[in-house]
């Protein structure tokens, strides 16, 4: 972070925004972000000031997420004011104790992740805002949909229309028969966690990045904090993780559960390779090459767990040994 105070007399809108506000707080640090387009301000009195100006960013849906999850009883960024318009939006700072910083800071990871779990049990435990798009097999598809239009460029392959026609129909045959009826957040890992000790009980996490939220499978957000390309969380964690997981929302069929848990980590790490490469060519943000051969390898061992058999065959067929990875 940048120690030194940042003037508001350089940025226009924001000292409007200041003006119109009768905010007296000066901004104390600017908040470096890798992946997004978002700007985050640390102000005084634990306030942050987030700049969002891109409509990619869904700060509406931000909004109305937040506050969805502050309703049923959970810690989500307070919404304190708010312009559309300048994308400027006076919010609630957890502070910097992250759970990848709080492990680091010696706090148990099972803890953490036990908390995480409860949080995200409550989330499953309320019905989700009915307006709320689904997590279909439209958005699934476009996910993995990624891999094959960033990987094989950068491994220097062209696929025909047969291929990918038959990369496109293999995933559709898995993602009929998922669930739909639980918000899933979508980015739920250890970086987008807060620990917030203070707290009682399931408030004692802090959420963020939500804001792509959609109603899908319960599945989904278990495989994204566990099977993290960021980190690796411990065996004894995860199987922990998984039997709370189990118990507290009550999965009567536990086998298809663990195979929808494999899928999603499938999923998931193949739609990460082809975002990792993304971000690295078209936006010049080398270091996320690094985490690419961790995706893949993810993805490979995931769909060979979860048997997804045409999946298998297919990357056999059009991915030579020597270009599995980076």
């Amino acid at each position: 972070m940048l120690n030194s105070k940042i003037n508001i007399n350089s940025n226009k809108n924001i000292k409007q925004f200041f003006n119109e506000n009768q905010l007296t707080n000066f901004i104390k640090e600017h908040i470096p972000q890798d992946a997004s387009s978002r700007k985050y301000y640390r102000l005084n009195n634990n306030l942050l000031l987030m700049e969002s100006t891109s409509s990619e960013n869904k700060n509406h849906e931000f909004i109305k997420v937040s506050r969805h999850l502050k309703k049923i009883g959970l810690s989500a960024p307070k919404i304190i004011k708010v312009d559309h318009k300048k994308g400027l939006y006076l919010i609630e700072d957890f502070g910097d104790l992250t759970f990848n910083k709080a492990i680091k800071n010696n706090i148990s990871e099972e803890l953490l992740y036990i908390n995480a779990i409860r949080c995200l049990s409550h989330i499953h435990s309320t019905n989700p805002p009915l307006d709320f798009p689904k997590y279909d097999y439209k958005y699934l598809l476009d996910e993995v949909n990624l891999f094959i239009d960033w990987y094989f460029k950068e491994i220097n392959i062209k696929l025909n229309n047969d291929s990918i026609n038959n990369w496109q129909l293999s995933w559709m045959k898995i993602f009929k028969n998922l669930g739909q009826n639980k918000l899933v957040l979508r980015d739920f890992h250890a970086d987008n966690l807060f620990w917030l000790p203070k707290r009682k009980e399931i408030r004692k996490v802090g959420l963020i990045d939500f804001q792509d939220a959609l109603i899908g499978d319960e599945a989904y957000d278990i495989s994204s904090l566990l099977e993290d390309v960021r980190r690796d969380v411990s065996e004894k964690t995860k199987s922990v993780a998984i039997r709370e997981f189990i118990k507290l929302n009550k999965i009567k069929n536990k086998n298809k559960f663990i195979q929808n848990y494999n899928i999603f980590t499938a999923q998931r790490n193949a739609k990460i390779v082809g975002i990792f490469i993304r971000l690295a060519r078209r936006d010049n943000k080398l270091k996320y090459l690094e985490l690419v051969n961790k995706a893949m390898n993810t993805f490979l061992q995931s769909a060979k767990r979860a048997k997804l058999k045409e999946i298998n065959e297919w990357i056999e067929t059009h991915i030579p040994k020597n270009k599995l990875y980076l």
